[in-house]
């Protein structure tokens, strides 16, 4: 009986991960311990860093109210940002999925928001937002109604910053749920119907419980988007009024570039990656037991 013969090791694998691991050790996590050491030292324009171990840790959940405030602004955001992005995505990508005249200019125009840069979009809204030459409350006046302050009251640039994200990006989001729609076999909508079930039956039994995948995929996508925002919300608001619309990432760069406190910046960014790091891994987790069900 002669002996199996040794598989030979495969090594054209490893050569092609090899560059992205190298990127990803070079960008990712090298950056990330260096942020968690300079995390523990003070820093100022005028002297050198000092060590000070978790002093700048303890600062922004004991004392700094303006970290605690980014950090409840951008929950608040969060929550309401990814609700939005899930029901529309639900609706658009179900009304995408009927059989319609123009169905693929409808899809490109939905899609189109994502491919504009954050800048441009935060900008276009910023002008059309604005309380004295906006076009917004140019036709409200032009119909009869009195224009209003939408960027520089608290509840309204809160609730604008959370429609002008939701307009950008929820193109994206409903692709992913138009894909979903259309791997769901026509064979049950067509027992259904056999069945006697209406088109909203359909909807609530066939159609949700097969879209459950992708639903959880756009709800965890949009909320680590969410968690991520800068962009649209620091150039249509800055943060403002106040201190209102002023998220964690704001408030890195702030004490990064504005207060030259690299220490507490690295702080803040330290507490925003454990976040997304536990986002990210709740997504893992559910999506490894939706593979095995």
């Amino acid at each position: 009986m002669t002996s199996a013969r040794k598989k030979p090791l495969q090594i054209a694998p490893y050569v092609f991960v090899l560059p992205n691991l190298i990127i990803f050790i070079v960008f990712i996590v090298i950056p990330a311990f260096a942020n968690f050491y300079l995390g523990m030292f003070k820093t100022s324009p005028i002297a050198p860093p000092v060590f000070v171990g978790l002093a700048n840790f303890r600062y922004i959940f004991l004392i700094d109210d303006l970290f605690k405030r980014s950090l409840s602004n951008l929950f608040s955001f969060a929550v309401f940002d990814v609700v939005a992005i899930v029901v529309l995505s639900v609706v658009i990508g179900v009304l995408l999925n009927q059989s319609i005249r123009g169905k693929s200019f409808f899809r490109s125009a939905f899609f189109f928001p994502v491919l504009l840069s954050p800048v441009v979009v935060a900008l276009v809204w910023g002008w059309i937002l604005n309380s004295r030459f906006g076009l917004l409350n140019a036709t409200l006046i032009w119909l009869g109604f009195k224009g209003q302050p939408w960027l520089l009251q608290p509840d309204l640039a809160k609730a604008w910053t959370v429609g002008v994200h939701v307009w950008a990006t929820v193109g994206f989001f409903a692709i992913i749920i138009l894909a979903g729609l259309q791997s769901i076999p026509e064979t049950l909508y067509e027992a259904a119907e056999m069945d006697g079930s209406t088109p909203i039956q359909n909807f609530f039994y066939i159609t949700l419980p097969m879209l459950a995948p992708s639903i959880t995929t756009v709800s965890m996508l949009s909320m680590i988007r969410a968690f991520e925002i800068f962009d649209h919300v620091y150039i249509l608001t800055g943060g403002g009024p106040g201190t209102a619309t002023m998220m964690v990432v704001q408030y890195v760069y702030r004490a990064a570039f504005e207060l030259d406190q690299q220490g507490r910046a690295a702080a803040a960014s330290l507490v925003l990656f454990v976040i997304l790091l536990s986002l990210a891994l709740v997504q893992y987790i559910l999506g490894r037991r939706q593979e095995s069900v």
